[in-house]
């Protein structure tokens, strides 16, 4: 049932990152670097991602209408990318604290609480939370831990956004790092191989991705389309 799952959500992605050639998207230039942004199309549909370093960055074509049209549904965020700090910054997985802190600066509470999410040190992420608390003069907050019983050991990010007026979480305060410990990536058969990355887990003449992925060559783990 895993590697079913897996497989699905690899072909799921396979195609909504375009590399089939069916996607459609605009592509435009001048937003401002590094921030979310965030596009409602005419049938109440959401698309977010975020601008590439250059200013570039596209959306998908939906909804029928054309791309100067698009652009005007296009509202970006902000990203102060402060460096925050988190308490606890080390965390032994197998029974997490109830909640932490992070502190740093520009924590608001205008339109709602700020969100804190974790990410490891592949990108993804492991669990959301948003803040009890939070400090009147914005330099502190506190929040539950979220569920991290499917967390391994390894380096985190924790990133803190707050919520801005169109009631989407778009402005990103900055992020704090943490250390996650006591729960190392199963390699069942011992290959080098961890279990999330390999084809057959528990049999170690086979260990190399399916080449059906986007740019799987059929000896590396998988390697998905870059998706914007």
């Amino acid at each position: 049932m895993k590697k079913i799952l897996l497989i699905s959500l690899l072909a799921l992605a396979f195609v909504l990152s375009g590399c089939s050639g069916l996607m459609q998207y605009c592509n435009y230039t001048g937003g401002p670097p590094n921030a979310p942004y965030l596009i409602v199309y005419s049938d109440y549909t959401v698309g977010s991602g975020t601008v590439r370093p250059d200013g570039t960055f596209r959306v998908l074509k939906h909804g029928g209408e054309n791309c100067s049209q698009l652009r005007l549904r296009v509202t970006f965020g902000h990203n102060l990318n402060l460096a925050l700090s988190a308490s606890p910054s080390s965390v032994y997985l197998p029974s997490p604290p109830a909640s932490g802190t992070v502190t740093g600066q520009s924590f608001a509470t205008t339109y709602g609480m700020p969100r804190v999410d974790y990410f490891d040190n592949y990108g993804y992420l492991v669990g959301s939370a948003y803040a009890t608390s939070v400090a009147g003069d914005g330099t502190s907050l506190q929040a539950n831990m979220p569920d991290l019983s499917n967390a391994y050991s390894g380096s985190y990010q924790v990133k803190v956004t707050n919520k801005s007026d169109n009631g989407y979480y778009m402005d990103i305060v900055g992020y704090a790092n943490m250390t996650g410990w006591g729960r190392d990536r199963p390699d069942s058969d011992g290959d080098g191989w961890y279990d999330d990355e390999d084809c057959a887990p528990y049999d170690p003449s086979f260990n190399y991705s399916c080449t059906e992925t986007c740019g799987g060559t059929g000896n590396t783990p998988y390697e998905l389309c870059n998706y914007y």
